[in-house]
């Protein structure tokens, strides 16, 4: 199942959601969760304004097909 990109601009993940983003600039996606308005991955946290897209987490997804 594909699961379509969504502009960060246009709405945001669910607290604590497993998922999948893009940063401003760079083209590979990162893993992470949507905690506290923070894209968070194992690393870092990033700021709403520096994620241009984001979707589900792939994971998530296999999972629950």
């Amino acid at each position: 199942m594909i699961v379509e990109w969504i502009a960060s601009s246009l709405g945001l993940p669910h607290e604590g959601e497993p998922i999948e983003f893009f940063l401003d600039g760079r083209d590979v996606a990162l893993e992470g969760t949507y905690v506290r308005q923070i894209f968070q991955t194992r690393w870092n946290g990033y700021e709403v304004d520096r994620v241009s897209t984001w979707r589900p987490s792939e994971a998530r997804t296999r999972i629950a097909a």
